[in-house]
């Protein structure tokens, strides 16, 4: 738990640098300023530890993404960003923590905590000597003597039509005092201050959950060995029928997908001809068939190697059995990765065929997790730490790649063998405007062969609704940029004002 006072002071300094940065601003560089200046001043404060390695790798993470925001400029890149924040809050609740979960855990009652102490800190703050929550019940000895002074002033005012006339003024001139503060009140500034400070109160005002830290302190690595008060004899024949349950499954399990997997192999590795269609459903049902497979696996593996099982004698089987249909289910999500391969040789790059390759390549490290279970008696809280931490390293590095250049400067060059969706392609972010922005002729082209390799009943865009939608995009951008200041300034943005600006000469 955080000293309140160092807390609270963070809070309200960074809720007025966050009003500052970004009232009436987009995002961009005033994200990479005011992460910095935290991250600053939780090292000046002595709240970052640098030999903790949990404080080093998630508030690298969180400046990471800071960066990505600025130099990739991305949605993806500002939802990561707050997904880092998220985490290293919750570990710098807890410093020590073994699995993201708890972080996670921990910071997500930290939302709700930190207003609440946030508020009890303001009201028992010293004011005049005394703290704020006092002296506003100590004011409320002046409330019955206010309200009898009205009363006497509208009687005054009634019987004295020159007093009546002296206070009708000064009355307008209180209300006009009013009107003006409040005619002149930036609301949009109220709203951004009370979100800053809502966001600062989260990071800088941080609570700890004393359950959540002794049930991750209490979780292990290995699986540990229950010895129950019963006769071995009943305690072997319960695993031993347990054992023949599994082998009987797993058997099953493997057969089936063996079956698939050589189909798999021979139909869609080495034999894969493409007849004209539509090949979303080909790599959908792959992928439908490799989650249903995955989650089978886990499941069947933490249920028969929850216990005991892991120390009997006689499970090097069911062990055996269970390492080979786990690399059947690696088997299986390459052949899912031959499908996405082939999906993109004809219908180019898109969000979701790069999303399902990460996918994929957690998986293969998902299932390698699963192996090392079985093999080195894992246990579950094992699986959910590993996986956890390898999702994010992902996810973060992820948030490094300009994906809007890659899939377009992909598409247009690959035209020839692969499908363009003009109409996919027009709406990709302002700032591959340059490399979307392309000459009538070279559209007439592209179209043209595209006609003659693929034949759709679809209506698609044609090359004139293109480029007159390029030439509107280019305008709006052209002149939103140049409304922007420098706290909204972003990388990827200002080169494709510039290349825009020079085509344009």
């Amino acid at each position: 738990m955080t000293d309140i006072k160092k807390g609270f002071n963070g809070a309200l300094l960074f809720a007025v640098v966050f009003t500052l940065l970004f009232h009436n601003q987009y995002l961009g560089l005033n994200l990479l300023v005011i992460e910095s200046a935290a991250l600053l001043w939780l090292a000046f404060t002595k709240q970052i530890d640098f030999r903790n390695r949990n404080h080093l790798i998630f508030g690298s993470g969180f400046f990471i993404t800071a960066l990505a925001v600025v130099f990739v400029f991305s949605d993806y890149a500002v939802v990561m960003n707050a997904l880092s924040l998220f985490v290293f809050t919750g570990i710098l609740i807890y410093p020590n923590a073994k699995s993201l979960i708890t972080s996670a855990k921990l910071s997500f009652f930290n939302i709700f905590y930190a207003q609440i102490r946030f508020i009890d800190a303001f009201f028992t703050a010293k004011m005049g000597g005394g703290k704020v929550v006092n002296v506003l019940w100590k004011s409320r000895i002046f409330l019955i003597p206010l309200v009898v002074i009205a009363v006497f002033i509208g009687i005054y005012r009634s019987s004295n039509p020159v007093f009546d006339k002296l206070v009708s003024k000064v009355l307008f001139r209180v209300g006009d005092f009013f009107d003006l503060i409040f005619l002149n009140l930036d609301f949009t500034m109220v709203f951004t201050f009370l979100l800053g400070l809502a966001v600062c109160n989260y990071f800088f005002i941080r609570n700890t959950n004393e359950q959540t830290i002794k049930d991750d302190t209490n979780a292990r690595d290995e699986v540990i060995r229950i010895k129950r008060r019963r006769p071995l004899r009943g305690l072997a024949t319960g695993l031993k029928a347990e054992l023949r349950a599994g082998i009987f499954l797993l058997l099953a399990l493997n057969g089936v997908l063996l079956v698939v997997n050589c189909i798999d192999v021979y139909w869609v590795w080495f034999n894969f001809t493409w007849d004209g269609n539509v090949l979303k459903q080909f790599v959908h049902e792959g992928t439908y068939l490799l989650l249903l497979s995955i989650v089978s696996s886990i499941l069947v593996v933490l249920y028969f190697f929850r216990g005991n099982l892991n120390f009997y004698s006689g499970n090097q089987f069911i062990k055996t059995l269970c390492l080979i249909w786990i690399f059947q289910n690696a088997v299986l999500a390459v052949s899912v990765g031959v499908r996405n391969l082939h999906y993109i040789h004809y219908f180019a790059l898109a969000y979701k065929r790069i999303a399902l390759a990460v996918f994929l390549v957690f998986v293969l490290y998902w299932l390698y997790t699963v192996a090392l279970k079985v093999r080195q008696k894992k246990s579950a809280f094992y699986l959910v730490r590993a996986n956890a931490f390898v999702l994010y390293l992902l996810f973060i590095s992820a948030s490094v790649f300009n994906w809007d250049q890659i899939i377009v400067d992909y598409n247009f060059r690959n035209y020839r063998e692969s499908f363009v969706d003009l109409d996919y392609n027009s709406d990709f972010s302002d700032k591959v405007l340059p490399q979307l922005d392309k000459p009538e002729t070279e559209l007439s082209e592209i179209d043209k062969l595209q006609q003659t390799k693929f034949h759709f009943d679809t209506d698609l865009m044609s090359p004139a609704i293109y480029h007159n939608k390029m030439e509107r995009r280019k305008k709006e951008f052209i002149q939103k940029w140049e409304s922007k200041n420098i706290l909204s300034w972003n990388y990827p943005e200002s080169q494709a004002y510039e290349e825009l600006k020079q085509k344009s000469r």
